[in-house]
Order: structure tokens, then C-alpha cells, then sequence
């Protein structure tokens, strides 16, 4: 065979294979207009909200997302599938305080899945004559509600909250260094050590705007002052703890004041 020919040989095979994928990419192309074609058919037949932590923490229902969209965007059930925006509905879902995150995507059968993180509830702030709010672990401030029992520390006493309460989205949106933000570190610091986490239950504010803390085993109060270095103090009373108390009884003492240097001031129990 002359070079000739083999060139024509090769020029005739390269045609059918040019031939060969403009065929496929045909196929392709008209099998994704009829799945496209099949999608557009399908029915939105469900709505199933899944709130992941809702065994921890209960600031919505299922019920209470169904009736967000409902309000937003109307009647979905029965509307092409197709026509459902998952990403508008992530963004009003997000508009609500309590929920942190949202996934929404849509399967061939037909229903809109909706997954949820709500917000972790770090401290509860508690306000005499008014209904307080929590404090979530980003820092976040979250409206109180009573519609689900959420178990987290509390604050409380004279604690002094800015006049535009509600115009801070979190603690950090606080023009000035408030006790809300002390508040908040005390919380975090709290909950990161999981002793503390188990035996702290109440942060208190006192008249002269210094910190106590009341402990779930024991009938003493824990004056820790300001929060000039309070996880050296933290240190001295677990000492104490481990030390002392396991050995003398939980309830020898009244109070157990950390606000002096190198040292553990303490009331005996009459």
C-alpha cells in the first residue's frame, strides 16, 4: 500500500469518528432533554424536615417549618417539582433565630427534603419581670421562648443590658466591653471543660457588678470577683475541689471566695 492510500484510509477513518461522537453526542443530548422532559412531569408529593439535633435542643418543629413555607411560598404539595427554588427557601428558613444552618434538595421521587442545624443554647440570661434571651455558642443572641424546656446555664442578678437590646444581632455587634460579654467567655469557658460543664448550673451578678457561681453538688456559693484571671481561679478551685472537699464534705462551707491572690478565703458552715 502507497502512502497515498494510506493517507485516504486514514482520512475516511477519522470521519466515522468524528461521525461516531457528533452520533453520540446526539444521544446524549436527547437523553438529557427527556430526563429534563421526565423531571418537569414530577410532582412535589412531600415535604420532610429533618432537624438533626432536636433530641438536644427543641426551638422548632417540624410542623413550624411546613408552616413557614407555607406562608412564604405558598401551597408546595402538588407543584411541579421543577419550579421549588431550594435556595430561596434555605434563605427564609435562615431568617429564623434559632436555626443555624439549612440544606433543601429534591429527589426523583418526588419530595423536598429539608435539612436543619438549629442554634446551640450556651447561657440562658435571665431578666427579672422580662422574658430574657439565650446566648448561643457563636455568640448569637436567640429570643427566649417557654414553648420547649432548653437545660443550659443560667445568668442572673443585676445584670445591665444595653437600651437597644434588640438591635444587636450578637454580642460582638456591642459597641463597648459589656457584662453580656464577660458573661459569654465565662459560659464558653464553662462549657469546654467538661467538669465545670457538669458542676456549674448558675452564673450570678452581684450589686457591685462581680461574679458568683452556684454549683450543682454542694450548698456553698463561689465568689470568683471580676474576671482578672479567671481561669487561674477556676485552677485554685478545682484544687480545692479535689483536695479539700472530697476529704472534709461538700457542705462544710458557705462560701468559697477566689477574689485574692494565691489563696482560697472560705466560711465555715455553723
Amino acid at each position: 500500500m502507497d502512502r497515498n492510500s494510506m493517507r485516504a484510509k486514514k482520512y475516511v477513518s477519522g470521519i466515522f469518528r468524528m461521525l461516531g461522537y457528533l452520533i453520540l453526542l446526539i444521544v446524549l443530548v436527547l437523553l438529557t432533554a427527556a430526563v429534563t422532559e421526565k423531571k418537569k412531569q414530577v410532582l412535589c408529593r412531600a415535604i420532610v424536615p429533618s432537624i438533626q439535633d432536636s433530641a438536644i435542643v427543641r426551638f422548632i418543629s417540624d410542623q413550624e417549618i411546613k408552616d413557614i413555607l407555607r406562608e412564604k411560598q405558598g401551597r408546595l404539595l402538588g407543584m411541579p417539582l421543577h419550579q421549588i427554588n431550594t435556595a430561596k427557601i434555605e434563605t427564609i428558613l435562615l431568617k429564623h433565630p434559632y436555626i443555624k444552618k439549612v440544606e433543601a434538595y429534591k429527589d426523583v421521587d418526588g419530595t423536598l427534603h429539608i435539612d436543619i442545624l438549629q442554634r446551640n443554647p450556651l447561657v440562658r440570661i435571665y431578666l427579672p419581670g422580662r422574658p430574657g434571651f439565650f446566648i448561643d455558642d457563636q455568640g448569637y443572641i436567640l429570643p427566649w421562648t417557654s414553648r420547649y424546656p432548653v437545660h443550659v446555664l443560667v445568668a442572673s442578678g443585676r445584670i445591665p443590658v444595653p437600651s437597644r437590646m434588640s438591635s444587636f444581632k450578637t454580642i460582638y455587634d456591642m459597641p463597648e466591653q459589656t457584662h453580656l460579654q464577660d458573661i459569654y467567655r465565662l459560659a464558653c469557658y464553662i462549657d469546654s471543660v467538661r467538669f465545670w460543664k457538669a458542676q456549674i448550673e448558675e452564673i450570678f451578678v452581684d450589686n457591685n457588678q462581680e461574679y458568683a457561681l452556684t454549683p450543682r453538688v454542694g450548698s456553698h456559693a463561689i465568689i470568683l470577683g471580676d474576671m482578672e484571671n479567671y481561669k487561674e481561679k477556676f485552677r485554685k478551685l478545682y484544687l480545692f475541689y479535689t483536695h479539700v472537699l472530697n476529704n472534709k464534705g461538700w457542705n462544710r462551707y458557705t462560701t468559697i471566695n477566689l477574689n485574692f491572690k494565691d489563696q482560697i478565703v472560705c466560711t465555715k458552715r455553723n
